[in-house]
């Protein structure tokens, strides 16, 4: 009888435990659970009783210092977050279609609103970006239907494409004057925006960034057909044959005079300082164009497929953009500006200008110092010039035949993808007292022949993937260098060794593969592959 009771206690215990431990493990499942690792909120678990897209309150925890990607996007119920001071870092799209918030108090420590952050958000009525956050991402505050207020309490430098694009209910804004740059569609069908402050400083405005605003369809258009935001000339009807820029202007918007058939002449005002991207693409029957004194860069595309056939530039210019005059196949006469710092990519393709230019006995094109473009011949190695300063954005690309190039010590600068996929290069020679001291993007990327490189020690910055995907075992980074892009050296599988110099031990994270998946494997198969390399402080 004793150990029947005694029996039946233990089971009793038994059952009582495990139906405390059901109740507890309900109990505590019953509302949505915030997944936090490393002090970043990840995601929002379901509930047994309540959804993700169900809550209407949430309270992050102090400590949290990032709020992941997509975190409460599509949780149409909510209505009231708060955010504690620790957040640095919100998101891509972590706050999307949250169609219920209509105010939310954003940290005074924040840095950074990614990619999307609000979009969609249609009750957000009111949005201070605090202090830190030095740029306004793509379509942060896109389709925000009900903002009519934003405070910038800091220095924002830029206002990314799309940032307020369909926010009809804007009707003012005032920016910062440390604003220099405005991104396409940026304010497009802000119906009702009638006023914005452009500050002096500002550097770029991008296509179409106040379409279908108040302040555009209200702006005065000139007998030239133009119209104007400030300093900024943002529109053209396109009918003029002959324009003249306004005295005042700085800066020619992105593709302002776009397909612009009828534009004949056009005269620039001595205050202009730029000429945006595509502004002047494909313009047919422009024939020539005086660029004055004072204007440093000249877009990308700026005046791709126009009918060009002279080209003065002053010797302010130190940046052409990519394409900026590729396919005007008539352009037989251009200065090159002689301190210009970068000639973009294809910059003169297809032009009399450089078909007509005579290479040497190794294929190379040479304007002054300036290293053009390359014919092609066939020539395995090549010498480059002695007294060469710039090799021009993709001067040798996709030469696959090229073996070996001598890079003189005269060379300050190598523009980007200059040897891009120059898949059969094995030897690059720098030659002593080298002056490069910046490697750009892309210079050796797709070079899967290339098994060594000894960089020149003048080298000061290694930016974003120079050697994505070579055949390097081993690489060392020169002492003097300053500064290493993350993906500088990235999807270089046969790689064993990174050698850093020591001070850049605690500044910068190098040597991670990136591995990407194919068709053929799966990414966890490739990790295991290939195997991080060692990374050896000297």
């Amino acid at each position: 009888m004793f150990v029947g009771n005694r029996k039946t206690k233990i089971y009793l215990f038994i059952i009582t435990g495990i139906a405390c431990i059901a109740i507890g493990f309900f109990l505590s499942n019953l509302k949505c659970k915030k997944i936090i690792e490393d002090n970043i909120l990840l995601g929002i678990k379901d509930g047994i009783l309540e959804k993700r897209e169900n809550i209407k309150k949430i309270e992050i925890p102090d400590g949290v210092t990032d709020i992941g990607d997509r975190v409460f996007y599509n949780c149409t119920n909510l209505e009231n977050i708060t955010i504690p001071e620790t957040v640095k870092t919100i998101g891509f799209h972590a706050f999307d279609n949250c169609v219920k918030i209509k105010d939310i108090k954003l940290p005074d420590n924040l840095e950074v609103i990614q990619t999307g952050a609000f979009y969609n958000c249609i009750s957000l009525k009111k949005i201070e970006i605090p202090k830190g956050v030095s740029a306004v991402y793509t379509k942060v505050f896109s389709d925000c239907r009900s903002l009519e207020d934003i405070v910038f309490l800091g220095n924002i430098g830029e206002i990314e494409d799309s940032a307020f694009e369909g926010c009809e209910k804007l009707k003012t804004i005032k920016v910062p004057n440390s604003l220099e740059k405005i991104g396409k569609y940026a304010f497009r069908n802000c119906s009702s925006l009638s006023d914005i402050n452009i500050p002096e400083e500002i550097k770029t405005v991008g296509e179409d960034a106040f379409l279908g605003t108040d302040i555009l369809r209200k702006a005065d258009i000139d007998e030239y057909g133009c119209a104007y935001i400030g300093k900024v000339l943002v529109y053209s009807d396109g009918e003029k044959e002959y324009v003249k820029v306004k005295d005042y202007t700085k800066v020619i918007a992105d593709c302002v005079f776009y397909d612009n058939e009828n534009l004949k002449k056009i005269e620039f005002p001595d205050s202009l300082e730029r000429i945006g991207n595509e502004s002047f693409r494909s313009c047919k029957s422009l024939e020539e164009i005086s660029v004055p004194e004072g204007v440093d860069i000249i877009g990308e595309s700026a005046f791709m497929y126009s009918g060009l056939k002279k080209v003065s530039l002053p010797e302010s210019v130190v940046d052409i953009g990519d394409y900026a005059f590729m396919e005007c196949i008539h352009l037989s006469e251009i200065n090159i500006p002689r301190y210009v710092e970068n000639v973009g990519h294809w910059c003169f393709s297809n032009t009399d200008y450089l078909l007509d230019m005579e290479s040497d006995e190794y294929g190379c094109k040479y304007v002054g110092d300036i290293l053009l473009g390359y014919t092609g011949k066939g020539v395995r190695r090549i010498k480059i010039r002695d007294g060469t300063r710039m090799i021009a954005a993709g001067a040798f690309e996709d030469r696959e035949f090229i073996e070996g190039v001598y890079i003189p010590k005269s060379v300050e600068i190598i523009c980007e993808y200059a040897f891009y996929n120059c898949s059969r290069l094995k030897e690059v020679y720098f030659s002593d007292g080298s002056n490069l001291s910046e490697l750009r993007s892309c210079t050796f990327g797709q070079c899967t022949s290339l098994e060594e490189i000894e960089m020149p020690e003048s080298l000061k910055k290694i930016q974003d993937h120079v050697f994505i995907n070579c055949a390097f075992k081993t690489i060392t980074v020169p002492e003097n260098v300053e500064y290493v892009d993350p993906y500088a050296i990235s999807e270089c599988y046969m790689l064993e060794e990174i050698r850093v110099p020591e001070k850049l031990k605690d500044e910068y994270y190098l040597g991670k593969i990136y591995i990407l998946k194919d068709k053929y494997h799966s990414s966890e198969e490739l990790n295991e592959r290939f195997k991080e390399p060692d990374i050896v402080f000297y």
